[in-house]
């Protein structure tokens, strides 16, 4: 335990006094502190531009309409001014389409409450241009047929108002946020990034030594399992320094941009989330940096050990692929599987739980599951740290470090 310690404190000192860490832990955040200081010194002006830039407003361009059966009597009360602009006949409203008065025009024929076809005459060849306003005429329509009656119109076109009621004693989300909406969509890229970043960097590490021969020093003072469980947890702990500092900076962040984030200053991030999240990413980050661990003892080289980083990645990137389906249905047979295979578990799970869907039982069982696996890879690879001398001079590829993680190579 005491020479495990040693490594550990010896991997955290080396990481964050080298200038990478420095300038990547540190020097992101000011730059983010300075920008926030260029556009909140522009007042409402920055605030109006920087919006823009991320969620660009949508305009309202008119458009008219031509009524051969004489249904539209009166236009909606919450309809723009002008949005809806009518003609006689169908040479007017072409004439102003030729002059950009309106950007397209409706032909309504006198059965459309019959048939419900009308006909959308628009310049742009583009399908999709011209249907974004489509509300407007939907909605005019609807008012009309009901005799003018906005209220029953948005009863017909709405007609169920639901109220979710949650009996878990748990914190619940705050449905009203539109964050709230995105948080498992970020949940699931966050995690994926800090796993695969904490872990690459085992990588580099086993290859650098095994290139200077330190390694073989080091294990002569060393067993392979205290060389190997120092290094895990020396790194493990600088990264989750890292996410901290990153998470920390970002919230401070948010707390002083006043109404530029005013949005991200009204979500809470649920208490469990955090817990659930510090719990997975060490299991997550464990299983694969003893994986990179193996691949770098085995590899003559770095480089050739990056050929199979892609291959022991595969995993932990099918949460990306099927996030839509772990959101919207985490109850769901791929859903379950890709929670309780362990290797795409860490993210599959954080997506899940970011949703608040997952029952207690669910999260502890992948704990227990994600938590052997990686007992039972660190073994294995352990003993490619026994033989690493003999293999050292064999050519690197996939199918001689799986043979050798489990014994046959």
């Amino acid at each position: 335990m005491k020479k495990s310690l040693i490594v550990m404190w010896t991997e955290i000192i080396n990481t964050v006094l080298r200038p990478s860490f420095i300038i990547f832990t540190f020097g992101l955040p000011i730059i983010g502190f300075v920008l926030l200081q260029v556009f909140s010194g522009m007042g409402d002006t920055g605030v109006e531009t920087f919006t823009n830039l991320v969620a660009p407003t949508t305009s309202i361009e008119a458009q008219g309409y031509v009524d051969l059966g004489e249904t539209i009597q009166l236009l909606p009360s919450d309809l723009p001014e002008g949005a809806l602009v009518a003609f006689p006949n169908e040479e007017s409203a072409q004439q102003a389409l030729a002059r950009g008065e309106i950007k397209s025009y409706y032909l309504i024929p006198a059965d459309v409450v019959d048939t419900g076809e009308l006909t959308l005459v628009n310049p742009d060849f583009s399908p999709l241009s011209g249907g974004e306003n489509q509300w407007m005429m939907e909605w005019t329509l609807m008012v009309n047929m009901t005799g003018g009656d906005e209220e029953l119109a948005a009863q017909i076109q709405y007609p169920m108002i639901l109220s979710t009621v949650s009996i878990s004693p748990e914190d619940t989300p705050d449905n009203d946020n539109p964050l709230t909406y995105f948080l498992p969509y970020g949940v699931t890229m966050f995690f994926y990034m800090i796993i695969f970043s904490s872990a690459s960097t085992m990588l580099a590490s086993i290859g650098k030594e095994k290139q200077n021969s330190i390694i073989e020093i080091l294990l002569l003072s060393t067993t392979p399992i205290q060389l190997l469980a120092g290094k895990i947890i020396g790194r493990g702990l600088v990264g989750l320094l890292q996410t901290a500092i990153y998470t920390g900076v970002g919230f401070t962040l948010m707390q002083m941009s006043g109404g530029m984030f005013e949005v991200m200053q009204d979500f809470t991030v649920p208490v469990d989330l955090i817990l659930w999240g510090l719990i997975f990413f060490l299991l997550g980050y464990s299983l694969y940096a003893s994986l990179m661990a193996g691949a770098g003892a085995l590899a003559p080289n770095t480089r050739e050990a990056s050929q199979v980083t892609f291959i022991l990645l595969i995993p932990l990137i099918l949460p990306l692929f099927f996030v839509g389906a772990l959101i919207s249905d985490p109850n769901s047979t791929l859903s379950l599987i890709l929670s309780f295979f362990p290797f795409s578990a860490p993210v599959a799970m954080m997506t899940r739980i970011a949703t608040g869907t997952v029952p207690f039982w669910q999260s502890a069982l992948a704990v227990v599951v994600i938590g052997l696996t990686a007992y039972v890879i660190v073994i294995m690879v352990a003993r490619l740290f026994r033989a690493q001398t003999l293999l050292s001079g064999q050519e690197f590829n996939p199918a001689l470090f799986f043979k050798a993680l489990v014994g046959r190579a």
